[in-house]
């Protein structure tokens, strides 16, 4: 015993009648703390001196006998943190009898939890003393918080399942219900507490519940039972497990269930049985056999497609291992042995590639695949198929040596084609690459990239890129990059880098693919003066062209008073054809836009307006023609552009021109829901095959008997398109066609 200890108990208070020896034996061999307090008291107060603690006290607080003796709570541990601990032991004196509490403690190890159990020492009816014991509940503490954490998450578990989980009692009153279970059943996430089974089931099904949890009851076991659940989405297929829970006596007092949707299983093993069937068809018109071999006896059973697949005549194969041994290539025969040796041996199924010999002298590659079924040796077999591989014997030769082409291919690529390693170190590089160095691909692989690129800033910039793509392990394309060539030209590259692993080590590499396209970028710079020009080419079609027809068209018009009647017929053929022109530039001009402005943004547009100003145009257009809007015209506003009069201008031409009775009728109708708007123009014409509805507005695609362009109707599918909506054709009343436009409503119009 240390000098410390020997100290502690020479200083030992005597307690009651027992010697200080007896009191050190007794607290040391305890393992909660202990200590003692002396009382004090004071004009109606206490006051609490430590007295003495054990050694498992002094280890957890680090606090000596002699730190502690004739010390105050305050003094020892503090104002706030003495009082506290003070206010505990009045109470202990207060009530006279042992008291206990938790308490959480600021110890030089960490923070603790404690159980304390205070008892007061009574002398001549005064209390004069507190013993207290201590205990380190800290583990216990974390193994409630461990607990209460795990029956959270079970709670999200249960909750989170696909599987139907309930409990109930054994007279079928529901106790709970995971969340599976009440989607499964139609039933609100409200409490299901009470509910039964004939609150939710029919009768029948409730008596084949309540004869399942009697069983379950009864039997004292498990059950599986498939079952028919009618739930809000219709009949369910189910697997049901209905096991019993007990009570702290053992007794049965509630049903467990776990409840699995088998309606998708059942319906596979009704396609397996189909398929089964199938196979055996499947098995006597391809290149398939199935054969099972008896380890014990050796005894070969094979079908008839394995006997068509090693060439001999069905009924001739004589039923043993060496009958087939025999038909195996010699330099195979060894390895397929073993395999099987192996299978049989270790039980692990079989998987071998070798050569048979047909009886017609040819050599065919086959792949054979089985296992061993059965437990005892009298019973085991080894059932198995063999599938003609020679097709991909052939294909996988025809890989290899392609892949010893590869690198040629690659050189032959004239896009630069690289792979680095993550030192920047090129492990492989195309003659395009090389040569835009100055080098060999020899010259180039194995050396850093700083250290062979013509340009040391090219080679930081795609330093960079290369870590990002190392360290993101994502791709990463770079639109445009300059390279400086071994010759001193600046080209413009268009770059993707990838993350590639090295297939040998699994190190990280960059794989880059560079596609030259300085070209490129001068061709756009081409397409844009031809844009240009064709800016100018569309103000000459939609203004000067078309200024000039009208002119032709007015002046025609004068003639009219002036023409004798032989000439008449040719006027008329003149203006047509000049208002044709007209709707022909029109229709180009707009072409023209459209090509012009793809990507022009939608705004808001009066339907009524521009609908109204057509039907008024087509009338004025085409006099012969009976133009009408079925009621009015919604006053909406719809997602569009300037372009839109173009849509409608075309179907209304559209309609007219390829209607073939004496007097073409068009009617318009437009309706309105709360996102959408539909404009409906049918006409009375000779309709439309529905094998042709759909290529209508295919570009240069005419309608049926046309002279025209075949541009008009594409023009109205582009824009449309481009407008977010929807046209199509369908039969109308009539009996024509009806061409229905869907455009989107400008949603805050009303705001």
């Amino acid at each position: 015993m240390s000098e410390h200890s020997r100290s502690d108990r020479e200083r030992l208070p005597p307690v009651g009648d027992e010697s200080e020896t007896v009191h050190e034996v007794l607290f040391r061999e305890i393992a909660d703390a202990v200590f003692l307090l002396d009382v004090e008291s004071t004009e109606g107060d206490y006051r609490f001196r430590f007295r003495w603690n054990n050694a498992s006290h002094r280890q957890r607080t680090g606090f000596s006998t002699d730190d502690l003796r004739g010390k105050t709570p305050r003094e020892l541990l503090g104002d706030d943190r003495g009082a506290t601990i003070a206010d505990n032991y009045r109470r202990c004196v207060s009530a006279g009898e042992t008291i206990q509490y938790e308490e959480t403690l600021e110890l030089p190890d960490g923070t603790s939890h404690w159980q304390t159990k205070l008892t007061p020492v009574t002398e001549d009816g005064t209390v004069t003393r507190i013993i207290g014991v201590a205990r380190d509940i800290t583990d216990q503490k974390e193994r409630e918080r461990e607990r209460r954490a795990m029956a959270r998450r079970f709670e999200t578990v249960l909750e989170t399942m696909s599987t139907a989980v309930f409990l109930k009692s054994t007279d079928g009153e529901y106790y709970l219900m995971n969340r599976a279970c009440r989607e499964l059943l139609g039933i609100d996430d409200e409490d299901i507490t009470g509910l039964t089974d004939e609150d939710i089931f029919p009768p029948d099904v409730v008596e084949q519940a309540r004869t399942d949890d009697r069983t379950v009851a009864e039997t004292d076991e498990m059950i599986e039972v498939e079952e028919t659940v009618p739930t809000k989405s219709g009949d369910s297929i189910r697997l049901t497990r209905k096991s019993p829970v007990y009570d702290e006596s053992g007794e049965i007092t509630a049903i467990c269930g776990v409840s699995t949707d088998i309606t998708e299983r059942k319906r596979r093993e009704q396609e397996i049985e189909q398929l089964t069937e199938r196979l055996s068809l499947a098995l006597r018109s391809t290149n398939t056999g199935v054969w099972e071999l008896d380890p014990a006896t050796d005894e070969v059973i094979w079908t008839e497609s394995m006997e068509r697949l090693f060439g001999i005549d069905p009924g001739t194969f004589d039923g043993t291992y060496d009958g087939f041994a025999e038909r195996v290539h010699p330099d195979d025969l060894p390895a397929v042995d073993r395999a099987v040796d192996r299978s049989v041996s270790t039980g692990e199924p079989l998987q071998i590639e070798y050569r048979i010999q047909a009886d017609d002298g040819k050599h065919r590659w086959v792949e054979s695949r089985a296992e061993l079924v059965g437990t005892n040796d009298d019973e085991r077999r080894m059932i198995g198929v063999a599938t003609d591989i020679s097709d991909r014997k052939e294909y996988e030769q025809a890989i290899e040596a392609t892949q010893e082409k590869l690198r040629q291919i690659i050189d032959l690529v004239p896009d630069l084609i690289f792979v680095k390693n993550s030192e920047g170190e090129y492990l492989l590089a195309n003659e395009a690459t090389a040569a835009a160095y100055g080098a060999t691909p020899e010259e180039i692989e194995g050396n850093r990239e700083a250290e062979v690129i013509p340009d040391a800033d090219d080679s930081e910039e795609f330093r960079r890129d290369d870590l990002d793509v190392l360290s993101s392990g994502q791709p990463k394309t770079i639109p445009e990059e300059e390279l400086t060539t071994a010759d001193g030209e600046t080209r413009v590259l268009e770059t993707t880098k990838i993350p590639y692993q090295v297939a040998d080590s699994g190190d990280e590499a960059v794989l880059g693919y560079a596609r030259d396209i300085t070209a490129l970028k001068e061709y756009e710079e081409t397409l844009e003066r031809q844009r240009d020009n064709l800016e100018v080419l569309n103000q000459v079609v939609r203004h000067d062209v078309r200024n000039a027809l009208q002119l032709v068209l007015a002046y025609g018009a004068t003639l009219e008073p002036h023409v004798d009647e032989g000439g008449e017929e040719y006027l008329r053929q003149i203006l047509e054809a000049g208002r044709e022109a007209v709707d022909i530039t029109r229709t180009a001009g707009d072409v023209t836009e459209v090509l012009l402005h793809s990507d022009g943004d939608r705004r808001p547009v009066s339907l009524r307006h521009i609908l109204e100003a057509q039907v008024e145009e087509a009338r004025s257009s085409h006099e012969r023609a009976i133009v009408s809007i079925d009621g009015t015209v919604p006053d909406t506003r719809v997602l569009a552009d300037d372009l839109l009069e173009s849509v409608f201008r075309n179907l209304l031409n559209n309609a007219v021109v390829h209607n073939d009775t004496d007097l073409p009728s068009i009617t318009v109708s437009a309706t309105v829901t709360e996102e959408r708007t539909r404009v409906r123009v049918a006409d009375n014409g000779p309709g439309i095959p529905d094998e042709r509805k759909d290529e209508l507005f295919e570009r240069g695609r005419k309608g049926l008997d046309s002279d025209g362009t075949g541009i008009g109707l594409y023009l109205v599918r582009t824009l449309v398109d481009r407008y977010g909506g929807d046209v199509w054709v369908e039969d109308a009343d009539t009996g024509g066609s009806a061409f229905v436009v869907e455009l989107e409503r400008h949603v805050s119009e009303d705001a």
